[in-house]
């Protein structure tokens, strides 16, 4: 059995054997999945539940473990993390995959990964036959909004159209636990009901990308007062002014490489891994901007970034003249 969404993981917890891998980039999702098969052991827990590590196991390990009889309990789960290192490795996944043909009904292996699995495999054809996977991609565009949408809703939260469409923003570039920057933002609401921008600014974590992209808003609309405020912002966050200055610099030559490829700049997005959301903003910037600017821009970034290593101007007060005259 194959999914790909956890409504539906739900609708078939009760159909799990003992075979499930979940796998993908959707950490928040994969680990509420990983909880509620957690749950299906309601004995002796500590005894009757193992963690191992997929980078360190060995087949006799897995094995010894899925041969273990479960104590005072139906059932006996070994969860294996990391599991796409059992799917790199050949001759492991070919063992377990002859192995796991009799595996005891007693017992239920749980492979999980942050990242994709092979799926040519044997290992992975065994699991889709006879146990359950599920992948989780990551959330993103409508699905993302649907999925703020709907934990809204739940908690009798009201978000505008234009709101909702930028907490999906923020929470696309967010490396953090999407249900817990939600939690953080109603319980932040309180018995207040509609979320408005000002609620959204104030209470999600922002990660550096996300922060970088804010400060590249004001610096290209020319908005000093703010591009300062935000780069201060960062500062207090604890932020490097030689990361703020080396991500300002890498943003100005995607944006110079997307000015010269134009429309064919799918070897840059490669390159760069540059994603849905960030393509539209570099594509938005670039319409501000003449070839030749973005070159005076990349050289203002090399220099200052030179004077800091060399020891000539203090880090904080070069990014500081940077934005100013990125801003002029």
């Amino acid at each position: 059995m194959e999914l790909n969404n956890f409504s539906d993981f739900k609708n078939n917890i009760k159909n799990i054997k003992s075979l499930i891998l979940v796998y993908g980039q959707e950490k928040t999702i994969i680990n509420k999945t990983i909880e509620l098969v957690y749950d299906l052991i309601t004995q002796f827990k500590e005894i009757n539940v193992l963690i191992m590590d997929g980078e360190k196991v060995s087949i006799e390990s897995i094995i010894n473990a899925c041969e273990t009889t479960p104590f005072m309990s139906d059932k006996r789960l070994i969860h294996i993390k990391n599991a796409n290192y059992i799917f790199e490795n050949n001759a492991l996944s070919n063992e377990l995959s002859k192995y796991l043909n009799n595996i005891p009904d007693t017992n239920i292996l749980l492979l999980s990964s942050y990242s994709n699995v092979d799926k040519s495999g044997n290992l992975y054809k065994l699991f889709r036959t006879n146990g359950m996977v599920i992948e989780y991609k990551k959330l993103k565009g409508e699905n993302l909004q649907e999925y703020i949408q709907n934990f809204l809703n739940k908690k009798n939260k009201i978000i505008t159209k234009s709101n909702l469409l930028y907490l999906t923003s923020e929470l696309a570039l967010c490396n953090e636990n999407i249900d817990l920057e939600l939690k953080k933002l109603v319980d932040y609401l309180g018995d207040k009901k509609t979320v408005d921008k000002i609620d959204i600014d104030l209470i999600l974590s922002k990660s550096i990308e996300n922060n970088i992209f804010r400060l590249l808003d004001y610096i290209i609309i020319k908005e000093l007062d703010d591009a300062v405020m935000v780069y201060n912002q960062m500062i207090l966050q604890g932020e490097e002014e030689l990361m703020i200055l080396s991500m300002i610099f890498r943003n100005y030559k995607i944006m110079y490489l997307l000015k010269i490829y134009g429309e064919n700049y799918n070897d840059v997005v490669k390159k760069y891994n540059i994603r849905d959301f960030a393509l539209k903003n570099y594509i938005k910037w670039i319409k501000k901007y003449e070839l030749s600017d973005l070159k005076k821009n990349i050289k203002r970034c090399y220099e200052y970034d030179l004077k800091i290593k060399q020891g000539e101007l203090n880090a904080s007060i070069a990014v500081e003249n940077l934005i100013i005259e990125l801003c002029a």
